[in-house]
């Protein structure tokens, strides 16, 4: 309890007593009133008095736990990866002929005396090997 609270309380009951006493030895008017003061001034000493010889302990708050909301996975779709077997390959390459046609073009020529001379050559067919896979 705060000192200055307690000390007011310990005046207030003194007072009281003390009218209450008084009133009871002048007037023989009002005697249940005065005992009544008295007892409650004796009453409310007798606890400033208890209070402060015997402070309360001081109480720690409980502590306070806090649990985070629960996250909710959703299950996600599974992928099924699944790789063909091998091919085994049954064949073999060989090298064939074949007709490719070359586009025509200019060709840069330099001649004996150093000058560039630039000529059309048509487009032709020509021959060119190639490798061919085979299967039997």
């Amino acid at each position: 309890m705060n000192k200055m609270i307690k000390t007011f309380l310990i005046v207030l009951m003194a007072a009281t007593t003390t009218t209450a006493f008084a009133r009871h030895h002048h007037h023989h008017h009002g005697t249940g009133f005065a005992i009544g003061a008295g007892i409650l001034g004796a009453g409310l000493l007798a606890s400033t008095i208890y209070d402060a010889a015997h402070p309360r302990p001081y109480v720690a708050p409980a502590p306070v736990v806090v649990t985070p909301a629960p996250v909710v996975v959703a299950p996600q779709p599974q992928v099924v990866v699944q790789t063909p077997p091998p091919v085994v390959a049954t064949g073999h390459y060989e090298t064939r002929v074949q007709n490719v046609w070359v586009e025509g073009r200019y060709v840069d020529q330099t001649t004996p005396q150093g000058a560039v001379v630039r000529t059309w050559q048509p487009g032709h067919y020509e021959q060119q090997q190639t490798q061919v896979w085979v299967t039997p």
